[in-house]
């Protein structure tokens, strides 16, 4: 006979320990004897025809591992054969001591599946942003492009806004030189030459580009820079900063004419073809920003309608996935850290935070695709790996061949698939109720 007792461990993980009564361990032990029986050896008999005590003296230790086996197959069988049991993954497993005449205790630390409460789907309410492209945003566009394409052209004259400046400094707090101060980032203390785009500011130097603006070549000024009380840098939080500037250069930015050569540049033939295709791209960015909008607000309103217990264990693999992520690019930024530790705990905090995000949308949006009968299919796979193959420049067949030695990356992109299928699926049966007022900044 075998039962199980379940105990509550969280409302999402239990305890389910199966007994299997000694006769059941027995009758499974001479199952196997019988079955190395058959494959045995044994000088004087016959194939299957030896003493189970004969077997058990040559085979003993390999009938012992695969009762064991068995034996928590078996367990797990029952588990799985329990309607009132839905296992999403096993966290740990225990089981004790497996042996011939005794009952046997297999433990099984599981995280249940939840029972998702899904609220009504189909016609989620959402506010987007009316899609309208101004002529002054086609314009401004035009005028990047040509700035990508400028020329900086060395000038005597004093720098106006937006053209570039070549300087040296060296800061100086309460009369002291910086670098003995802030001995971990010498750009804040000491540079003997760097450039900075006259009268546009940038965050590191609060002032700096505005100060720059009228100097010219061989000019030397002494300026103040007031360091908010939130700086990313301690030691210069809410500080006053005295820098020493020399001017050794200035470039005045000159942008290509409206010209043959600029527009084919472009490949169009005209002035209105090229702010054409600029108001085509746009639009498509703020259709694009539309329906990112229209996903936020869907899987918001499912969050928040829909309460139930999250597996611990898929938020804890999603945690480390995520921190992993924020470490590599702590890595690779170029800032130094304070206090690398407690910004550490700070990012686990973080991660755990967006892990139980992702863990609870990602559920609730395979419910759905499971009752909507949404899979991914072989047309769906093929256009992922095309996206792959031109961001990576590798050959798609190569892509697809890695895939299929890579089971954990293809799973990780059936997923996502399915999630995006999913929330297309949603997007298409929302309702827009209304649109959200455009920003003052894109007003201008």
């Amino acid at each position: 006979m075998v039962s199980i007792q379940v105990e509550d461990l969280s409302e999402s993980r239990k305890k389910l320990t199966v007994l299997i009564e000694a006769a059941e361990i027995t009758k499974e032990e001479k199952k196997l004897v019988g079955e190395f029986s058959k494959q045995a050896r044994i000088p004087g008999f016959r194939p299957g025809k030896a003493p189970a005590s004969m077997i058990m003296n040559k085979y003993g230790k390999d009938v012992a591992e695969e009762l064991k086996r068995k034996v928590v197959a078996t367990a797990y069988d029952k588990i799985n054969k329990d309607d009132s049991i839905q296992v999403y993954t096993i966290v740990d497993f225990h089981e004790g001591e497996i042996e011939a005449g005794k009952d046997a205790t297999i433990e099984f630390t599981v995280d249940l599946d939840p029972t998702i409460d899904l609220p009504d789907y189909k016609g989620i309410a959402v506010t987007v942003p009316k899609i309208e492209v101004t002529d002054q945003e086609v314009n401004e566009t035009v005028y990047t492009l040509r700035s990508q394409r400028a020329d900086f052209v060395e000038k005597e004259s004093e720098a106006s806004a937006s053209d570039y400046v070549q300087l040296g400094y060296e800061g100086f707090l309460a009369g002291k030189p910086l670098s003995e101060t802030i001995t971990d980032q010498p750009v804040f203390s000491k540079q003997n030459s760097t450039w900075e785009e006259a009268g546009t500011e940038r965050a590191d130097f609060p002032g700096l580009a505005k100060e720059l603006v009228g100097l010219k070549k061989g000019d030397e000024k002494e300026i103040t820079l007031n360091f908010p009380d939130d700086f990313r840098v301690e030691g210069l939080q809410g500080k006053s900063v005295q820098y020493k500037v020399n001017i050794t250069e200035v470039r005045e930015k000159k942008l290509p004419e409206m010209d043959e050569e600029f527009l084919k540049s472009m490949s169009v033939e005209s002035e209105k073809e090229l702010k054409e295709n600029v108001l085509n791209d746009l639009t498509n960015r703020k259709e694009q920003e539309s329906n990112q909008i229209k996903r936020e607000q869907i899987m918001n309103f499912l969050a928040e309608k829909s309460t139930f217990a999250i597996p611990q264990s898929a938020v804890d693999g999603e945690s480390t996935r995520i921190l992993q992520g924020m470490l590599q690019q702590q890595a690779q930024s170029q800032e130094a850290l304070e206090n690398p530790e407690i910004t550490q705990l700070e990012m686990q905090d973080r991660a755990k935070e967006e892990a139980e995000k992702r863990v609870q949308i990602n559920l609730i949006l395979n419910k759905i695709a499971e009752l909507e009968e949404i899979k991914p299919e072989d047309q769906d796979f093929q256009a992922m790996i095309y996206q792959e193959a031109m961001y990576t420049q590798q050959k798609p067949e190569q892509i697809a061949k890695d895939l299929r030695k890579d089971q954990g990356r293809l799973r990780s992109m059936h997923e996502s698939i399915l999630i995006n299928k999913t929330l297309d699926f949603l997007t298409e049966q929302s309702t827009v109720s209304g649109n959200l007022e455009t920003p003052e900044k894109e007003k201008k």
